[in-house]
């Protein structure tokens, strides 16, 4: 009978001390990486791209919005106008034989937020991401799939970028 009690007694105890971290971690903010907290007037935004044939950065900010649980509406009040895209590929370094063995992906961005008023909340704001990878010629399938995941890790970083500045802007107003 005393060791059924030595037992329950051990996790209680382990129940109680898994509470009480929990409790520290949410009282002290924290949060899983990638959520932004966004006011509640800031939750219904639009994402509007001057050059639409850039669809990675639609799709990367979507997917982080609904992430955020944010409303992503054409008729929204608040908007994130990006005016200036570039995205490059760049050799960075060749082999002895004048073959690329390195390239960097760079993204920049610069946009603007408008709030509902259709006023200028925000001009001109900055977002910039690269990534490096070696480039293996006898691997070229690996290489290119290198290629398309750190593509991809790049346009989301910009958008978490894009995401952040805007709730910054939204908790300082």
């Amino acid at each position: 009978m005393q060791f059924t009690e030595k037992v329950s007694l051990l996790s209680n105890c382990k129940l109680l001390i898994s509470c009480a971290l929990l409790s520290l971690l949410v009282g002290c903010g924290f949060a899983l990486r990638g959520n932004v907290e966004i006011p509640v007037e800031a939750q219904s935004l639009w994402l509007e791209i001057s050059r639409e044939g850039n669809s990675p950065l639609r799709e990367n900010f979507e997917s982080l919005a609904k992430q955020n649980n944010l409303q992503i509406d054409e008729n929204a009040d608040n908007q994130i106008v990006v005016t200036r895209i570039d995205y490059r590929k760049i050799t960075t370094t060749l082999d002895a034989n004048a073959e690329v063995d390195e390239y960097t992906l760079r993204g920049e961005l610069i946009f603007n937020i408008i709030d509902g008023d259709k006023q200028v909340i925000a001009n001109k704001l900055e977002a910039f991401s690269e990534r490096t990878f070696q480039y293996d010629a006898n691997d070229a399938a690996a290489s290119n799939s290198r290629e398309a995941f750190l593509n991809d890790e790049l346009w989301h970083d910009l958008s978490q970028q894009i995401l952040r500045q805007y709730a910054a802007h939204f908790r300082l107003k």
